[in-house]
């Protein structure tokens, strides 16, 4: 870790304040627990959560002359296993200590991995970094499913991410309507097939509707090809999403939705 950048006080502060939040932050028998993981003294439950947290980080910052610890409590939060009980509160969380990160050119994936990003210099820079893509994506009338299922990593302006959760629900998207287990070309090839389809954009009775079906199937397979599988299998830096490519591959998600839309279910996988 001691590539990532020094955080200031203040930063240390405002990520204590969203993880001990009172509403959607840490339980303090959470907080308890994180911090015996990490071996940090334990100021105790007669302070508020954040404040404990802040303490206890404080500490060690001081004696270490490092803020690496913060970097490590960080990732414990957002070890990927934390998030499936409640991962609201996980997303809401990693979303605003996204926002303190952002400062410094740092941000948190939600495989509990950092990542080096541009950093914001001041609050205005954060907010319209946090905003801007998404809100280009609503003037082009990007598809509910893919703002839905992005929203975290679009509030971040975290690109890669975003063209890669939104490839990723076209996936459950097809095996919510068709009952399919499977994932990636093979779901598509099997619910959109010719002879015995799962799923049909229309009649298939002529060519030229079979024609549509079989080109519905083969945009969906590009964009497994294209997106989903080249960001689940490689390095970020060998494969960098910038903002133009991120609009234009979300649109074209978003019109594979409307499409989706038009399917009916033609049989449903028991």
């Amino acid at each position: 870790m001691s590539q990532l950048p020094t955080l200031s006080n203040a930063q240390i502060m405002q990520i204590c304040k969203v993880i001990g939040d009172t509403g959607s932050g840490l339980t303090g028998s959470e907080i308890g627990g994180l911090l015996a993981e990490l071996r940090l003294p334990d100021p105790g439950g007669s302070t508020t959560k954040w404040r404990r947290l802040d303490c206890a980080l404080v500490q060690r910052v001081n004696a270490t002359k490092s803020t690496n610890i913060v970097y490590s409590l960080i990732s414990h939060c957002f070890e990927p296993a934390r998030g499936l009980e409640q991962p609201e509160r996980y997303r809401w969380m990693m979303s605003e200590v996204n926002r303190t990160l952002m400062l410094v050119g740092v941000e948190i994936l939600d495989s509990g991995k950092f990542h080096l990003v541009k950093a914001a210099t001041n609050l205005s820079e954060v907010e319209r970094r946090t905003k801007e893509l998404r809100n280009k994506l609503i003037g082009y009338g990007a598809h509910a499913e893919v703002l839905k299922c992005c929203r975290w990593e679009l509030l971040t302006e975290d690109y890669y991410h975003a063209v890669h959760e939104a490839a990723k629900s076209l996936c459950e998207r097809v095996r919510t309507m068709s009952g399919l287990s499977l994932d990636g070309t093979r779901l598509f090839e099997k619910a959109f097939s010719l002879n015995d389809p799962y799923l049909a954009l229309n009649a298939l009775q002529t060519e030229s509707e079979r024609n549509q079906q079989n080109g519905l199937k083969e945009l969906l397979n590009g964009v497994m090809h294209l997106v989903r599988n080249p960001t689940a299998h490689e390095l970020r830096i060998h494969w960098d999403v910038n903002e133009e490519d991120a609009v234009d591959t979300l649109n074209l998600i978003s019109y594979l939705h409307k499409l989706l839309d038009r399917c009916v279910v033609v049989r449903w996988a028991s």
